[in-house]
């Protein structure tokens, strides 16, 4: 570690280098056209050196976090880049991730010389292929995804490329949103040029580069200083989807952790081998995911940069679901890389004890849905995805319907999408007795019904977890598993797999979407009845579950514990509680 630096400085340093990425950020939200951007931030954006090395990101989508470093290194290397040049990209075996992942670069020059690389990054509404929103779940090459961007550059030295523009617009769905997207995402970039300026006028531009150096380094060492508090071995674990979208056989991500004095080895021998599906994942996701798992690990405290990745390393066996081989189709890797972090981190469960936690539901409840616009018969498109329960730790209950380790996104609010779309939202609710019960109970799934309002489009399904619920740990039970259902306007319902493509949809019909719940943490006989009382209440359980599972009987008003009955159900024991007195809710 360099000790040339002093402390102050690099705290100083590195926070306002995490202020000017937020500002990046809350620039391209706040400018961005399509909602998946301004209101559910499905977007990133970083500061790199000038080889691509990670200086700092935003705390926005945490699968990004080794998607756009991997990118950033690919254009440092491939593409000479002049001042007041903008690159755009999105080509998944170039250092993309997916087709509507399209990433921004700017150089950042001091004088002559580069200093720095800025870089954004936003999940676009549609870039064209075979379905509505770029996300058909039965592609067969990566051409039926949607438009390829190699690194090309949008402006060189400050004059932009119609060209490009042009190109990407006579090939997308809705070319207005996308267009006014990755304008946004070039005002990014533009805000952590100017704020990198100002730091290199600030210390120099030499001091700069020497500080941040430091930084880097800094963060290896906490890295590897919190890594080494486990105990080194080999912790293996096994996690699976229910397909690949084109065949009904579950896909296997096998993991093998080795800790090793404060480093990290993740093999994935094992694992399914490259799918025919889109839900393989291209090498930049893989890296992302297990980044992020190891981070789960450590002080989240610690400044996110290049440094943090330093201690890991992996192998990924060639022509797998880790490492496909062009043109593999890729689109929907997001669902792989949160089963290869959940994975990841159930295998950390072995080394962390009592520590451990329930596997979270480790997918995304997504879908799309397109048409026209009953008021000028223009061309619409949603692409949409909700969260699911996480799993229950030894300290308090999964999280609710929440995104998973990877995304940390919003929901969409119900008056957006209705302002926007001709879609009706009849049912936004969390699913009782969804989570895996036990001491502490895993998160709840979620149910949600959208009317489709007008004229004729197009559903595509893309989720998971129908056949493999979340985990519990140390006693804890399952969580429930997703559910998909489309209900026609006649009254029909069809139950749905977790991975359908382009269903006609029509005036009236519903779509029916229902996320995992969380896997427990310890037995449910252990926890606190009043804590039961408390979900009866909430409705998060019924009262059903909390006689059969949990063992807890209420009063016949269903407001107060019912202790003698409690007691004889649970063996006699004198349950474990917080106080003797009714509810609070019932006093009064």
């Amino acid at each position: 570690m360099r000790t040339n630096i002093d402390p102050v400085t690099l705290e100083v340093v590195g926070n306002y280098l995490v202020s000017t990425v937020r500002e990046m950020g809350a620039t391209l939200m706040r400018t961005a056209y399509s909602v998946i951007l301004r209101e559910q931030m499905d977007c990133t954006a970083a500061l790199f050196d000038p080889t691509g090395q990670l200086i700092a990101q935003a705390d926005h989508v945490p699968s990004h976090q080794g998607t756009l470093s991997y990118g950033a290194k690919y254009v440092a290397k491939n593409l000479p880049l002049e001042p007041d040049d903008v690159v755009i990209m999105n080509h998944p075996y170039q250092g993309g991730t997916h087709h509507p992942d399209i990433m921004i670069f700017k150089p950042i020059y001091a004088g002559p010389d580069q200093v720095a690389l800025a870089g954004a990054l936003g999940h676009q509404i549609d870039v064209g292929g075979r379905s509505p929103g770029s996300v058909a779940t039965d592609a067969r090459d990566v051409y039926e995804e949607g438009l390829i961007i190699p690194p090309l550059k949008l402006y060189k030295k400050g004059q932009m490329v119609d060209e490009v523009l042009k190109m990407i617009e006579a090939n997308i769905r809705v070319p207005k949103k996308t267009l006014g997207d990755i304008r946004a995402e070039i005002a990014a970039v533009a805000v952590g040029e100017r704020r990198y300026t100002e730091l290199c006028e600030r210390y120099g531009a030499e001091k700069l580069k020497e500080i941040v150096a430091g930084l880097l380094d800094h963060s290896e060492a906490m890295m590897k200083r919190d890594i080494a508090q486990y105990p080194d071995g080999t912790y293996s674990a096994t996690g699976f989807m229910d397909g690949d979208g084109v065949d009904d056989q579950p896909v296997r991500i096998a993991v093998a952790v080795t800790l090793n004095r404060g480093n990290v080895k993740i093999d994935f021998t094992g694992s399914s081998p490259q799918l025919r599906g889109p839900f393989n994942c291209s090498i930049s996701s893989v890296q992302a995911a297990c980044f992020c798992a190891v981070r789960y690990m450590v002080n989240p405290a610690i400044f996110q940069n290049e440094g943090c990745y330093r201690p890991i390393s992996l192998v990924l066996p060639e022509r797998s679901v880790v490492d496909p081989e062009k043109p593999a189709p890729l689109s929907g890797r997001f669902h792989t890389l949160e089963r290869i972090a959940n994975t990841i981190v159930m295998a950390f469960n072995q080394a962390r004890g009592e520590q451990a936690v329930g596997s979270g539901h480790a997918h995304l409840t997504s879908f799309s849905t397109s048409g026209r616009s009953p008021e000028n018969g223009e061309p619409f498109v949603l692409f949409e995805y909700h969260g699911g329960g996480w799993g229950g730790t030894s300290r308090c209950d999964g999280l609710d319907a929440t995104f998973g380790l990877m995304a940390n996104c919003f929901d969409n609010p119900i008056e957006a999408i209705e302002l926007e779309y001709p879609l009706r939202i009849e049912r936004y609710e969390l699913i009782a007795d969804s989570g895996g019960p036990g001491k502490h109970r895993g998160g709840l799934g979620l149910r949600k019904e959208i009317r489709y309002l007008h004229g004729e489009g197009y559903f595509t399904n893309r989720s998971d977890a129908q056949k493999f619920p979340a985990e519990g740990v140390l006693g804890g039970g399952l969580g429930r598993a997703s559910r998909h259902a489309l209900i026609r306007a006649d009254g029909r319902r069809e139950e749905l797999p977790s991975k359908i493509t382009n269903l006609t949809i029509s005036t009236g019909d519903l779509m029916v979407l229902e996320s995992a719940g969380g896997g427990g943490y310890g037995s449910p006989s252990e926890r606190d009845p009043v804590e039961v009382l408390d979900d009866v209440l909430d409705e998060k359980i019924t009262r059903e579950a909390a006689r059969s599972i949990y063992l807890v009987e209420l009063q016949p008003n269903g407001r107060e514990i019912d202790w003698l009955a409690t007691r004889a159900l649970r063996g006699s024991k004198e349950p474990r509680h917080g106080s003797t007195q009714a509810h609070p809710s019932c006093q009064g």
